[in-house]
Order: C-alpha cells, then sequence, then structure tokens
C-alpha cells in the first residue's frame, strides 16, 4: 500500500485498484444498447431475406450491422444446410412487404450458437462496397447508431389522444 495525499488524511490506494474511464465505460454502454436496438429493430420492422435460388428466399434472423459488414444467424438444420458456400450472398432488406434495397455479401466466419434454446450457425459477414445500394444500407446503419444513442422506452406515462 502507498499514501495518497498530503499526509495529513488517512486516504491509502492499494496497487490493484484502477482508474475508471468514464468515456470508455459510456461507449460500452452505447455499443450494449445499440445491439438491443438493433435487434428489437430487426426482430419487429424489418424483414430480411437471402436469395437462395431463381425464385427462392429464405428469411434470416440479421444480429448486427455495421458500415462494414453484419451478422446474422439461421436455425441448425442438419438435413439442410445452408448457406453452403462463402462465396457472395444477395440480401434483401424489406422495409415494406414490396420494396427492398439489395446488398451483397461474403460470409467471413461461422459458428454454432443457441439463442432462447434453440440451435442456429451465426455467420459473420463482410459487405459489398461496390455494389450501387452500398450508399443506402451505409445510411441506415448510421440511423441506427444515432437512433441508439436517442431513442428512450415508452414508459406509458403519456397518453395520446388521437382527433
Amino acid at each position: 500500500m502507498h499514501q495518497v495525499g498530503n499526509g495529513d488524511s488517512e486516504n491509502f490506494e492499494t496497487e490493484d485498484q484502477q482508474v475508471i474511464d468514464f468515456t470508455e465505460v459510456r461507449e460500452k454502454k452505447i455499443s450494449e444498447k445499440r445491439r438491443k436496438t438493433e435487434r428489437i429493430f430487426f426482430k419487429h420492422l424489418l424483414s430480411v431475406y437471402c436469395v437462395t435460388g431463381n425464385t427462392e428466399m429464405r428469411p434470416i434472423e440479421l444480429i448486427e450491422v455495421s458500415e462494414d459488414g453484419c451478422s446474422f444467424q439461421v436455425p441448425f438444420d442438419p438435413n439442410n444446410p445452408w448457406p453452403t458456400t462463402t462465396d457472395e450472398l444477395p440480401l434483401r432488406f424489406y422495409f415494406s412487404q414490396d420494396t427492398y434495397v439489395l446488398v451483397r455479401l461474403k460470409i467471413q466466419n461461422s459458428r454454432s450458437c443457441i439463442d432462447s434454446g434453440k440451435r442456429y450457425v451465426r455467420y459473420g459477414c463482410s459487405i459489398d462496397k461496390n455494389i450501387s445500394s452500398y450508399p443506402v444500407y451505409q445510411q441506415f446503419v448510421k440511423f441506427l447508431k444515432l437512433y441508439s444513442e436517442q431513442a428512450h422506452k415508452d414508459m406509458g406515462d403519456i397518453s395520446v389522444f388521437y382527433l
């Protein structure tokens, strides 16, 4: 132990105590809030599908997005593994029932995971930045970051009246 201060007080500090960096703590909290916001947004407001053939689409569960990539998961199915290639996959972000933004991604890694008691395969992907729709995707990611920093949970404390 070593003494801290001017010697008149009884302030002692052990060498294993750490200085807390509030900026780092704040960034971690914002990151956690962003991830929760993204998952809520993806599950309730946005449908995401991967085109698997000329006329087939497979729903995927998007986990996270960034300007450089995204992660998604699909239920584990040993009889019908998918995707079977790390080539580019076309991904459709549906913002309404009949309009979507297309992005292309390349699988960089995969791993098994358990989520809510179900087995999934989770994929980490890079985004093709050369596709013409990339700026739309990029702005969507920026919107999610800003939204998660400013969004508030509705606690039902204010009544809304419709005229």
